[in-house]
């Protein structure tokens, strides 16, 4: 006969307060990616020119009205694929939740990539391009950065990491 496991005892309050704040990191990066797109979308002849000279060779039957065209459409499967990534950050941050130490582990990693964007972004600037929508894209990666690192500290304090360690049987 097997013994019955231990049940995990309830989140800690760090815990929880990162989950917040990974909840809220997550909806300020969809925030970023819809201004980022709003300002891009401000060039989008410019971008269509990039990209009809860069295919030209390749592809001599393309016209610049087909590429410019395509730009717009570009954005929409951008947008739908970030929220998708959304998404499936919101199933990491709730299994993070759960106490699983993989999640931990992957949002880490994820929080060091928002963190080194957000260091870019407040020393090099941020997007080339003018306008309020590029403003709130940078502050958005910004905020998000420091969002992430909160959130990654507070999973490493030392009831959280107990939490986080597996259950004796």
């Amino acid at each position: 006969m097997v013994p019955p496991v231990a049940p995990r005892p309830a989140p800690p309050d760090d815990v929880r307060t990162a989950c917040q704040l990974w909840y809220a990191a997550l909806a300020v990066g969809v925030v970023q990616v819809v201004a980022g797109l709003l300002s891009q979308l401000g060039r989008r002849r410019e971008l269509a020119q990039q990209m009809f000279d860069e295919m030209k060779d390749s592809q001599p039957t393309i016209t610049l009205a087909q590429v410019e065209m395509w730009v717009p459409i570009v954005f929409g499967l951008v947008g739908f694929f970030w929220l998708i990534l959304t998404g499936v950050g919101a199933a990491i941050v709730y299994q993070l939740g759960r106490g699983k130490n993989w999640a931990r582990a992957l949002l880490t990693g994820l929080a060091l990539f928002f963190v080194l964007g957000a260091v870019g972004t407040f020393f090099m600037g941020g997007d080339e391009a003018p306008g309020a929508a590029s403003l709130v894209a940078s502050c958005a990666g910004i905020v998000q950065g420091v969002l992430a690192a909160g959130a990654v500290f507070l999973c490493f304090r030392k009831d959280s990491d107990a939490y986080f360690r597996p259950v004796a049987r």
